[in-house]
């Protein structure tokens, strides 16, 4: 059994574990992985930050004094205060929970493994209950294994956290599944062409090119406010949360104040990203000026 509380051992683990996954001993990874959070899980005792229920329903853990998240970026933990209002303490965890349940995830995708899979995806989602890659990756699982209602579920719910043009396009890709499968495909292409505007991908290339072939009829050409006006009766948001923007960008400028320019940086970074706001063009010049200068508290050299 591994000694949770050694860091030592835990990267010695995780070497051990990066060598058998790097020479394709995928399924020994993962079955290595298992065995960690089951040892993790025996020995955590504060409660995680959130709940998912049998269909992938998230929300805010039951109250108490105190419970834990496990963040990837210091954002998260913002956006999940923002979003979830708890009235109790949460701490971050020292060990990355979330993050090694969404790394199990990921394998048992890779291995096939999908019920398997969802039930790792769901822990990292309840250590973490604004992890965009978790809540993506339990879709995944469900949409494997061919539950599509709960694959909806939890594709709406990952929206709000789609940030990035990258991430945006993925949601609309997502929703172009999910209409193809429920036999709407104008709703299908409006998503797969309006996936295209945020971030041009092959994935949606070919599906739009499916749906030429099975329907015998041309891609459409419509216009912005055409697929705008079909998301409106299908209840599809048109464009990313700017409430979720807002907080970010908050976010950035409390890192600068705290002077950690590599975490303002990140966040500023994402807030062009997705608005291709100029006015932060010269902020993130001037961060990563501080960066490189070594004027950074957040553990870059």
């Amino acid at each position: 059994m591994i000694d949770i509380n050694n860091i030592d051992e835990l990267n010695q683990f995780f070497e051990e574990f990066r060598h058998e996954f790097e020479n394709g001993e995928e399924k020994k990874a993962a079955d290595m992985l298992a065995q960690l959070l089951e040892d993790l899980e025996s020995h955590i005792d504060v409660s995680a930050a959130g709940e998912v229920d049998a269909r992938g329903n998230i929300t805010l853990a039951a109250s108490g004094e105190t419970s834990a998240i496990s963040i990837n970026h210091v954002m998260e933990y913002y956006i999940y205060a923002y979003y979830y209002k708890p009235d109790w303490n949460v701490n971050v965890t020292n060990i990355p929970i979330g993050e090694y349940y969404r790394t199990h995830g990921d394998l048992c995708i890779r291995l096939g493994r999908y019920k398997e899979g969802a039930e790792s995806f769901k822990k990292a989602i309840c250590w973490n209950p604004v992890d965009l890659d978790a809540i993506l990756g339990l879709g995944e699982c469900y949409r494997n294994l061919n539950m599509l209602d709960r694959y909806f579920i939890v594709t709406k719910q990952a929206y709000r956290y789609c940030c990035t043009r990258a991430t945006m396009a993925r949601y609309y890709r997502n929703m172009g599944f999910y209409y193809t499968s429920r036999y709407k495909p104008e709703v299908a292409r409006a998503c797969y062409i309006y996936s295209n505007i945020y971030y041009k991908t092959e994935n949606a290339d070919n599906e739009l090119k499916f749906l030429e072939e099975a329907l015998h009829d041309n891609t459409p050409d419509l216009s912005i406010a055409d697929m705008q006006d079909i998301f409106n009766q299908e209840g599809i948001e048109p464009g990313p949360s700017s409430d979720t923007i807002g907080v970010i960008y908050r976010v950035g400028e409390l890192m600068m104040e705290d002077k950690e320019y590599t975490l303002a940086r990140d966040c500023f970074a994402i807030v062009y990203d997705i608005t291709r706001e100029k006015e932060l063009e010269p902020v993130l010049d001037e961060l990563e000026k501080d960066i490189n200068q070594g004027n950074t508290l957040s553990g870059e050299e």
